[in-house]
């Protein structure tokens, strides 16, 4: 189907598969696609039919983070399908040899791309699964699915640009939603206010904030709020640009953290086994609700509020000749150096509330709106802090907040719950608490699906950096039975292949009346395992979910 297709045509189309959302790991079920059509030409493919809907108007990925310098944290091997299919026309060496970079890239030196070069990849992959027969339509949103008939599901999207509404009915379904900026509690009542970003809006967001600035003779301090590597980066970038402000002070970057200090995320050999694909098996087939919380707790280090070591070795370099500018300063009699901002970091502390001021001079700096738009004379936020050590409290004024607090991946339930299909999955517009679990597990169940009552924080936990704890190994004795206090959820099962489970599929899948396929990707850490969220497995992970599409069984 051609993605200008009129609005009657969609509605009587039906789609084999419809992908909400196009970001890598839908591009990766593409690619798998497209290799299995080339495969099976002589068959009749049951999953031949496919759209995939995103929101953005073009395809773009952590635009917000796309720093000078900045690196991924991966081998380029653990691309869209290298680990999947070594000859496919998608991996990353493909890309390197189609623009002309691939012996330049060896000659580099390194397994490790940067950011932008990865986000150009990811594009130019977006273009090719397009170029091979997968229809995207970009610019687009879903605002409801409901159950059709025929084992179809109604799927009701908008163009953002003219308003206009279609349906369109599919046979399966993967939902790949993405991650949303994790909102701290003590930031969501000023969270709307124009200079408080969250990490992945960083890169799109901070020259316009920091336009406002123009004028200010006064010196700036802008809090970072988290200890991970998003965090780190953006202290050193904030650093660099406030050091291009005329000031008749020093500037100020402040991270603020939890820890003690920041740590180095844990990228050995044996470590990074537990991203393996292997590894997601191995995981998958814990029966223990415990050994999953536990297992997530003490690998924890890899990827949650750690900083890669290249970066902690940057950061300390900028701060040590801080100290060496000031020793040098009061040794000459010269006083403490202003000319570059300072990067100071508060450890074990912990913010107890953000408020802006509340007179009405500061109002409108507030805003930084005055009406002679003249620059702001006080800072907006007063930010109140507690130490975790002795409880002493301080307070804090800054101009501007960026919080690095993480993801949450919960948006599935949402697309879910308010639809007519939810209750087969247990699910309705009530439920808030909400866990996956593997077919596989025995746990005691302590689902409240029936009653939709029970209520307590939002869907699937994902650690972020703001709320990490500190670098401890659990005991494992601690986790060997279950505890009374665990909070109860909807309990929604999963398949190893990513696919949901209707209720009653488990027990007896020939007497299950829904029968479109729904899969989710990048939202089943706690089934699935630590590499889920991230880059590490998505060739695999998108061949596991076309072959159980294309199954006949």
């Amino acid at each position: 189907m051609s993605s200008s297709s009129s609005s009657s045509s969609q509605q009587e189309f039906v789609l084999d598969l419809l992908g909400l959302g196009f970001g890598p790991a839908n591009i990766a079920v593409a690619a798998a696609l497209t290799e299995h059509w080339a495969e099976n030409k002589d068959n009749a493919d049951p999953a031949r039919k496919v759209l995939f809907i995103e929101k953005h108007s073009h395809f773009r990925w952590h635009p917000g983070m796309l720093l000078p310098d900045a690196r991924m944290q991966i081998s380029f091997m653990k691309d869209l399908a290298t680990l999947r299919n070594p000859r496919s026309r998608y991996t990353f060496i493909s890309y390197l040899h189609s623009q002309g970079r691939l012996v330049s890239f060896i000659n580099r030196g390194s397994t490790i791309p940067t950011r932008k070069e990865y986000s150009d990849y990811l594009s130019w992959a977006a273009a090719e699964v397009q170029a091979n027969g997968v229809d995207v339509l970009y610019g687009h949103e879903i605002i409801d699915i409901r159950k059709a008939h025929e084992d179809t599901v109604a799927v009701q999207y908008r163009n953002l640009a003219t308003g206009e509404e279609t349906v369109v009915r599919a046979k399966n379904i993967i939902i790949s939603p993405g991650g949303s900026p994790r909102i701290p509690a003590f930031l969501a009542p000023v969270i709307q206010h124009p200079h408080i970003i969250h990490s992945s809006q960083y890169a799109t967001s901070i020259s316009q904030i920091f336009q406002k600035f123009d004028g200010i003779a006064r010196p700036l301090r802008v809090a970072v709020i988290g200890s991970g590597q998003s965090a780190a980066e953006v202290t050193m970038d904030l650093r660099e640009r406030l050091s291009k402000i005329p000031s008749d002070g020093r500037h100020i970057v402040e991270m603020i953290i939890r820890k003690g200090s920041l740590k180095p995320s844990d990228d050995s050999p044996f470590a990074n086994e537990i991203f393996d694909p292997a590894a997601t098996d191995s995981w998958y087939s814990l029966t223990s609700r415990n050994m999953r919380e536990m297992k997530l707790a003490e690998y924890k280090l890899t990827n949650y509020g750690v900083v890669n070591p290249r970066t902690i070795d940057a950061l300390y370099e900028i701060i040590y000749d801080q100290r060496l500018d000031t020793a040098v300063a009061q040794r000459q009699g010269k006083g403490a150096p202003q000319t570059e901002a300072w990067i100071e970091i508060k450890p074990y502390t912990e913010i107890v509330s953000v408020k802006t001021h509340d007179t009405p001079a500061a109002a409108a700096a507030d805003l930084l709106l005055s009406p002679d738009n003249t620059p702001p004379r006080v800072s907006p936020f007063v930010v109140k802090t507690q130490s975790i050590i002795d409880r002493a409290e301080a307070e804090e004024q800054y101009d501007a907040i960026v919080y690095a607090t993480g993801y949450e991946r919960g948006s599935w339930v949402n697309i879910l719950k308010n639809s007519d299909i939810a209750p087969h999955f247990g699910l309705n517009p009530l439920s808030r608490s909400v866990r996956l679990v593997p077919t596989s597990t025995t746990i005691r169940s302590q689902s409240c699906a029936s009653s939709g009552s029970n209520s307590g924080a939002s869907t699937p936990s994902n650690p972020s950096s703001a709320q990490s704890s500190p670098p401890t190994s659990p005991d494992i004795e601690s986790f060997s039975k279950e505890k009374d206090s665990l909070p109860s959820y909807h309990e929604v099962h999963i398949s190893r292949n990513y696919r949901l489970l209707p209720v009653g599929f488990v027990d007896n899948p020939a007497q299950t009346s829904f029968a479109p396929k729904i899969y989710l990707q990048g939202v089943e850490e706690q089934t699935h395992g630590l590499s889920d969220t991230l880059l590490s497995v998505l060739g695999v992970r998108a061949g596991e979910v076309v072959a159980d599409l294309t199954s006949r069984t």
